[in-house]
């Protein structure tokens, strides 16, 4: 099966679970983006906006960037981040920690005194399809409040929220639990989550989104590719450094040792030549 063949049945295959797909029916339907949010948070927003498409936040020169799935702001200069998290890579509350950090740095005006008065609240929604604490709860909702008076709360207007596939809990509503099961592959349950399920249709029968997706994974594929071949270069170059000075004996005799094939002998001749001079 050809790297486009193999591309093309994972475009078919996606889901709403996709990145790619989850950001591009929020960037269609921004109106069912905005319902979704006011359901998770129990809030009135009156419009929402994307200040970019496929939002990349870079904080330095020397940093780790990121690429938010899901991306909007409102009338009330508060920000909404929503991320898909397929794996429990044990590090998600560190994760959205930096996520955070990195939407500030981004909203303060660059080249100019800071006015952190400015800083608006920044929302970041992690949906994930596991239980990511393990208590039951589809919903971890977390303030930072004072260790010796839990009344005192910090108020820095940042708020951390995890939604969760697997569970139950009556704190959530229902649409935004029919969204979860929606999310984990349990059907369609209500009129709401049938809207999600056309615009995800809409998705997917994009032309022009399918050539987007095709070629950044085609790359992704190419990269890897090469990388496994500079790295299989790189250990037969190191492998027959090593047999010609342990046996001392002539490049062609270890290719021949490590049966190197021949139509291959002459290129790594002129590779471990290079790596003399």
């Amino acid at each position: 099966m050809t790297n486009e063949e193999k591309v093309a049945l994972k475009w078919d295959s996606l889901t709403i679970k996709d990145n790619f797909i989850f950001g591009k029916a929020m960037e269609i339907n921004p109106d069912w983006c905005r319902r979704l949010i006011e359901h998770i948070l129990n809030i009135k927003i009156k419009s929402i906006s994307y200040p970019e498409r496929e939002k990349t936040i870079e904080a330095r020169l020397d940093s780790k960037g990121i690429r938010l799935d899901v991306y909007v702001e409102d009338e009330a200069n508060r920000s909404f981040d929503i991320e898909i998290q397929l794996t429990d890579n044990d590090n998600l509350s560190k994760r959205m920690r930096y996520y955070l950090e990195l939407i500030d740095l981004d909203k303060l005006p660059k080249g100019k005194s800071v006015k952190y008065k400015s800083l608006g609240e920044s929302y970041v929604i992690f949906i994930c399809l596991f239980d990511v604490f393990g208590y039951g709860y589809q919903l971890y909702d977390f303030d930072i409040v004072c260790k010796r008076n839990h009344d005192i709360k910090f108020n820095d207007g940042t708020h951390r929220i995890f939604l969760c596939t697997e569970g139950a809990d009556s704190e959530l509503g229902e649409e935004v639990r029919n969204f979860l099961e929606y999310v984990a592959g349990r059907g369609i349950k209500s009129n709401f989550v049938r809207e999600l399920d056309e615009t995800v249709q809409r998705v997917k029968l994009s032309k022009e989104w399918r050539l987007s997706f095709m070629t950044y994974e085609l790359t992704l594929l190419e990269r890897e590719e090469q990388g496994e071949e500079r790295g299989r270069e790189n250990a037969i170059i190191a492998n027959l450094r090593s047999v010609m000075r342990k046996l001392n004996i002539s490049a062609e005799n270890a290719m021949d040792f490590l049966d190197v094939p021949k139509e291959e002998q002459s290129y790594y001749v002129s590779k471990l030549n290079e790596s003399i001079k």
